[in-house]
């Protein structure tokens, strides 16, 4: 577990997401009141709590958990956590929050989409009191010492994804709005997962993202970023690199989504991030194609 500083309010905890350091992180936004943005999966929720144990904030002072979107990698920690923070209350898209209270079909379409060579580094979800989950749609969170979060709809990735912005500092908790820039393992594209990614939603919040001129940027995968514009336009491009291999895929008739995962995201089997970079790539490929597809198969 690693803990650093991302701005004089900020802090974020590496909890190791999928068994690895510089993979994901909960962020930790401090004024009068604490929040939490992001939770990662069940596993990793005891590194969490080691983490606000190592910051001197004590569980009961924890009053917010924000998650941007319903995958298990962003809210799959969010029963564990609250169990575990007696007067935390759990904010996501109210479109999904039935997934909380009941996660079985959530962990399900989980389970397809990562493939069962990841699955087993998410861990189960623990349901949560539908009376502590409150709709974060038009969430603007006063956390007082002008520490302020306001949600921003950013869909595309999924359609319920919600972004937060830190009015403190300008900067944005961007989940995965854009894209993962994970430097320590050399991994960096926009996830388009199945079984509800939006290719024209996606390419409307980049663009969305660039007007709102962010200052910075906090990734869940992974860290704090400044050079934003960068980052968007270089999410863009990568996103640009798969849409012309799916067609092409296409055009040549059944395509092979292992074979396209491998070389849209080029990464050593045997590399430690290799599970990652299959699991994320895989289901980014058949995510777009998904798409494709439907797209095609809509009346004009």
């Amino acid at each position: 577990m690693e803990i650093f500083p991302v701005d004089e309010h900020i802090w974020a905890i590496d909890h190791e997401l999928l068994g690895l350091p510089g993979v994901g992180v909960t962020y930790v936004v401090r004024g009068e009141e604490i929040a939490l943005v992001e939770t990662g999966t069940a596993l990793t929720a005891p590194k969490t709590l080691a983490g606000l144990d190592a910051l001197g904030i004590p569980r009961e002072a924890v009053r917010h958990i924000l998650c941007t979107h319903i995958h298990m990698d962003h809210c799959g920690g969010a029963g564990h956590l609250a169990a575990a923070l007696p007067n935390a209350t759990v904010y996501i898209n109210s479109s999904v929050a039935e997934h909380l209270v009941n996660p079985t079909k959530l962990m399900a379409s989980v389970r397809r989409a990562v493939g069962e060579e990841a699955w087993p580094l998410h861990g189960e979800l623990l349901p949560i009191p539908a009376e502590r989950i409150r709709p974060a749609e038009t969430l603007r969170l006063d956390l007082g010492r002008d520490v302020v979060l306001a949600a921003i709809a950013t869909p595309g990735h999924s359609p319920d994804h919600l972004s937060y912005r830190d009015l403190k500092s300008g900067g944005l908790f961007i989940g995965d709005a854009a894209g993962l820039v994970m430097d320590r393992w050399g991994l960096a594209f926009p996830v388009t997962p199945v079984p509800a990614y939006n290719l024209a939603a996606h390419q409307d919040t980049i663009a969305k993202l660039r007007a709102l001129n962010l200052p910075r940027i906090f990734i869940t995968h992974y860290g704090p970023h400044d050079d934003v514009d960068d980052q968007l336009n270089y999410a863009a491009e990568r996103l640009a690199e798969l849409i012309d291999l799916v067609n092409r895929a296409l055009a040549d008739g059944e395509p092979d989504v292992d074979a396209l995962a491998a070389r849209w995201v080029p990464y050593p089997d045997d590399g430690p991030a290799g599970v990652v970079a299959r699991s994320w790539s895989r289901m980014s490929v058949a995510g777009m194609i998904r798409y494709e597809l439907k797209r095609r198969q809509s009346p004009s």
